[in-house]
């Protein structure tokens, strides 16, 4: 899937050019920027626990002063501390210390109900301002990749996403395997799944079911060409496109002739249930699926010309042509 995104570098390049140079402003001008974003309220003072007292570091200070240094490349803490000392004394507010610790502490302490509260108001708003031009065939597209990143080597850390067993103990850090849903319309994150590294991305993208809606559109790489994924797409009423994985499926030579470059083929449900999809819900599939295979040339300037191969639940040639 990935070299599809480069027919997307020259819509989004634009705009990260303006966020790059917007970002580089001071503190203020980026929460001006950014806070009519966020849900009234969601950074008033906690009425128990942390950031329930005024302090030198408050809520809403280390919260945008935070976001602030994430949006700098390379930014560091006393950088950070630095803009948040000339807003409290651009507004007559009190201004915190040059010490990174106090800093480091009060970020460390943001509430993570607070910031998923302010996560899902800020997706429910870019979703609701979309109008149906902005969406593909009026139709919601989520893209679904995953990844790995590494945690704080804490002994919490350690024991729920414990390090690769060629490591020695003590000398690698927390692996997280993570599985993220984007929306293509907004740009944004809608979800993610989190599990240790030995974890199935497909078995982490089955605890994200709850997101979709009737009509959704999941796009997603090889890693999810799956028997199994394409029929639980079908049975929730939602389309799939993937990249086609093994020689064998994309052999053009198998199926219905219907162009060049589409064929219509019958894929059969596997023996052995996988282990990422429960007993239950393997039974109640069908036993074949009809599908769509798509053959496309990407041809990017600076690239090789490559052919990819898609695989979809979309069979209306009509509704959906090869090139729309």
């Amino acid at each position: 899937m990935t070299p599809v995104f480069f027919a997307f570098q020259s819509l989004f390049s634009e705009p990260c050019r303006a966020f790059r140079s917007l970002t580089a402003t001071s503190l203020h001008q980026f929460e001006i920027l950014f806070g009519p974003w966020l849900p009234p309220g969601c950074l008033a003072q906690a009425d128990q626990g942390p950031h329930s007292r005024q302090r030198q570091w408050p809520l809403r200070l280390v919260f945008w002063t935070y976001c602030w240094q994430i949006a700098q490349a390379g930014a560091s803490c006393r950088e950070a501390i630095r803009q948040a000392q000339a807003l409290c004394l651009a507004f007559g507010q009190p201004v915190p210390p040059d010490a990174c610790s106090p800093y480091c502490q009060a970020r460390r302490a943001l509430p993570i109900e607070r910031l998923e509260e302010i996560h899902r108001g800020v997706v429910r708003d870019a979703d609701a301002a979309l109008g149906r031009g902005d969406l593909w065939q009026g139709r919601r597209v989520l893209v679904v990749d995953g990844s790995s990143v590494t945690a704080p080597d804490s002994p919490a850390n350690q024991q729920r996403f414990p390090q690769q067993s060629a490591q020695a103990p003590g000398c690698g850090f927390p692996i997280l395997r993570l599985v993220a849903l984007m929306n293509l319309a907004t740009g944004m994150i809608v979800q993610w799944a989190v599990g240790p590294w030995r974890s199935h991305e497909l078995g982490l993208l089955q605890t994200l079911w709850e997101v979709f809606r009737p009509g959704d559109v999941l796009l997603g790489d090889r890693g999810f060409s799956t028997w199994g994924l394409l029929a639980q797409c079908l049975q929730r009423r939602l389309d799939a496109v993937f990249r086609v994985r093994g020689k064998l499926r994309s052999d053009f030579r198998r199926g219905r002739h219907w162009s060049k470059n589409e064929r219509s083929v019958t894929w059969s449900k596997s023996p052995q249930r996988p282990r990422t999809i429960r007993r239950r819900e393997w039974s109640r599939l069908p036993n074949q699926l009809t599908l769509r295979l798509v053959r496309c040339v990407l041809n990017v300037p600076g690239f090789r010309t490559r052919k990819v191969t898609l695989v979809t639940t979309l069979l209306d040639q009509e509704l959906f042509p090869r090139r729309h």
